[in-house]
């Protein structure tokens, strides 16, 4: 019975020391997830609009219906382009850097190449890193590196946010 109940804690001990090592593993891999661009919780925006050099703005909001565009087109917005739309707010941030380091103008934000309003927060976002291929991005006076998967979201022609495309060649 000695013997047996040895074992036992001998083998209690080695499962509540693998626990701690993995909660302390799952930990560790948390804190190198990047910081999100954006503390925003996408669900909660109602206003989208973007802007930028060479393009038509567009201007989206939230109602009970569900996304509308209001420019340049006033019709249903597709829920997938708003969705990746939404996505750049939590994209993650790679590298924060200081605003007083840095010409804003030799990384096209000054003016900005584009600017993505969400509610009232205001995103510009500026040329690429040719290194990283990273996206310079500004918010208040934050400077920010992200990877650039969604500067391609951002030049998209409106009719192609829109839920039925062919409604904007109607008339």
């Amino acid at each position: 019975m000695r013997k047996t109940t040895g074992s036992m804690v001998f083998l209690g001990a080695l499962a509540a020391l693998l626990a701690a090592a993995v909660f302390a593993e799952l930990a560790h891999e948390r804190k190198l997830v990047p910081a999100p661009l954006t503390a925003l919780d996408p669900a909660t925006v109602k206003r989208i609009e973007v802007k930028c050099a060479g393009c038509r703005t567009r201007k989206f909001e939230r109602d009970d219906s569900g996304w509308r565009m209001l420019e340049p087109y006033a019709l249903p917005a597709n829920p997938d382009a708003i969705a990746r739309l939404l996505a750049i707010a939590r994209a993650p941030v790679r590298v924060r850097l200081s605003l007083r380091n840095y010409d804003l103008a030799k990384l096209g934000l000054d003016p900005a190449q584009i600017t993505l309003m969400l509610d009232d927060l205001v995103i510009t976002i500026g040329d690429g890193d040719p290194i990283e291929h990273d996206r310079y991005v500004r918010i208040g006076d934050e400077l920010l590196r992200v990877p650039d998967r969604f500067s391609a979201r951002l030049l998209e022609a409106p009719e192609s946010e829109l839920a039925n495309p062919a409604d904007a060649h109607k008339d």
